[in-house]
């Protein structure tokens, strides 16, 4: 399988700095992957293309959920994916469906990629219809950060100039999910948090509390790290 850049270089005219923002979005996906349970897919739109044919630069599947398919490296028009043409031309968030394996349907989200201001991708947030049960509270902040998180996309505010690639030892979502207001108070701890949070010695209730005055912390007997640290979402 071709490599990121190699692909955008082969299919696109986007520019070393656009390239090199797609790769920090990409770097920190995984992330973004677990929150709203779906596959993401990055579509670029070809060199000469004129906005109706996309290349797929990447795929991530969650950790929260199952993939639907392998698609990297497959160039695609507006035919077989609309709703990507339809974001990519109007520049907005855009809902719809998909047809996939056998006539079945997903849900897919296409959120357009800014640098600056000039557009360099898509987003693709594809999943499956839910069926049977209706979310959680846990699935609701999930999904709501990753909505913060889609509209910085679509303003250039995300990924961030200085982000780094993740490497494997990254946390993830399942790890735990703290989620701050601004003023560092904690507005939701998932269950893995509070797990973890108990193993750092803080047995306290942690929504309502400054992360930058642990509750009730009691320092652990033993040396040992806390096997899970938490993911950390700051909400505006």
């Amino acid at each position: 399988m071709a490599a990121f850049d190699e692909l955008a270089r082969a299919h696109t005219d986007l520019d070393s700095q656009a390239v090199l923002h797609l790769q920090r979005l990409v770097a920190t996906w995984s992330l973004l992957a677990d929150l709203c349970f779906a596959d993401l897919l990055l579509f670029a739109p070809l060199a000469d293309g004129d906005g109706e044919r996309f290349v797929i630069l990447g795929q991530i599947r969650p950790t929260t959920s199952q993939t639907l398919y392998r698609q990297v490296g497959r160039v695609v028009d507006q035919l077989e994916r609309p709703v990507v043409a339809r974001a990519w031309q109007l520049g907005q968030i855009i809902d719809g469906e998909l047809s996939i394996n056998r006539g079945e349907r997903a849900r897919v989200q296409c959120i357009p990629v800014r640098r600056r201001e000039a557009l360099v991708g898509i987003l693709a947030r594809e999943s499956a219809p839910s069926v049977g049960r209706r979310p959680g509270e846990l699935e609701r902040v999930y999904v709501e950060i990753f909505d913060r998180f889609a509209r910085m996309i679509t303003t250039g505010e995300f990924p961030f100039p200085i982000e780094e690639v993740a490497s494997e030892e990254a946390p993830r979502v399942g790890d735990g999910v703290l989620l701050l207001d601004s003023t560092a108070r904690v507005e939701y701890a998932s269950p893995n948090a509070i797990s973890a949070l108990h193993r750092m010695g803080m047995h306290a209730n942690a929504e309502g509390a400054r992360l930058t005055s642990p509750p009730g912390y009691r320092p652990p007997r033993t040396s040992t790290r806390a096997a899970s640290p938490c993911s950390c979402a700051a909400s505006p």
